[in-house]
């Protein structure tokens, strides 16, 4: 009994916590519509581009830069899909998690991570 009055007490603050961003490798990023402000489509010579206009994160988004994260695609149409698709699913007040290898995006989760 005393096992099960515990469970009910603590589970639901397990299950619903939010994960801590300042506990993430650095090359690992949760976005939401707060952190993306553009989403842009850039040609370059040999491929395209869909890049993610980020802020910082929280503590230090006071006067803070935007940084360009990427993705490499080689058709024009797969990329404004992509962008598309990105755009709809941060409008819904979802997150998802990149991994950047430099300014690149080299995984892209849609969701937080487990």
């Amino acid at each position: 009994m005393k096992g099960f009055v515990s469970l009910c007490f603590f589970l639901p603050g397990i299950l619903f916590a939010e994960i801590n961003p300042w506990n993430l490798r650095p090359n690992v990023r949760i976005l939401t519509r707060k952190e993306v402000s553009h989403i842009v489509l850039e040609k370059r010579p040999d491929h395209f581009r869909v890049t993610l206009l980020v802020s910082e994160r929280f503590p230090y988004n006071f006067k803070a830069m935007s940084h360009p994260f990427f993705f490499r695609m080689e058709d024009e149409k797969k990329a404004m899909e992509l962008a598309n698709q990105m755009d709809k699913f941060l409008d819904t007040g979802k997150s998802f998690t990149i991994t950047l290898n430099g300014s690149e995006i080299q995984t892209l989760v849609w969701g937080e991570p487990d």
